[in-house]
């Protein structure tokens, strides 16, 4: 969103070979351990999208898949979470059919605006 602040949490410590935050970030929140930058990514999300991206990606999006189901079951408060690109459609299959995860939990869609645009019209974030 034009304006809006980007948050960036990095563990600089683990990731040795990246020169730091990328450009967009406008405020920095160093970690030093991976569990701790996931947590603390967790703690600060109202809402999750995952872009195309590799294992980390793949490790972020799951938990928050778990932090929904959990919260289903419990009766908390869910992060609303929506995963970009044919890659992570391929996940969701997986983990709602054959691992009987509940797909509710994880929306997905084909491009970054349809992504924005579902994050921004769920409850919770508004």
């Amino acid at each position: 969103m034009a304006g809006g602040q980007v948050i960036g949490v990095t563990a600089p410590a683990l990731f040795v070979s990246r020169d730091g935050a990328n450009p967009h970030v406008t405020r920095e929140i160093t970690a030093s351990t991976l569990t701790e930058r996931i947590g603390t990514l967790m703690d600060l999300a109202t809402g999750v999208i995952a872009l195309p991206g590799s294992i980390g990606t793949a490790a972020e999006l799951l938990i928050a898949w778990n932090a929904n189901h959990i919260a289903r079951r419990n009766g908390g408060s869910r992060i609303p979470a929506v995963a970009v690109g044919e890659a992570w459609h391929q996940l969701w299959t997986l983990m709602s059919g054959r691992l009987g995860a509940f797909g509710g939990d994880v929306h997905t869609v084909a491009h970054a605006d349809e992504g924005l645009d579902w994050l921004l019209s769920q409850p919770e974030i508004g």
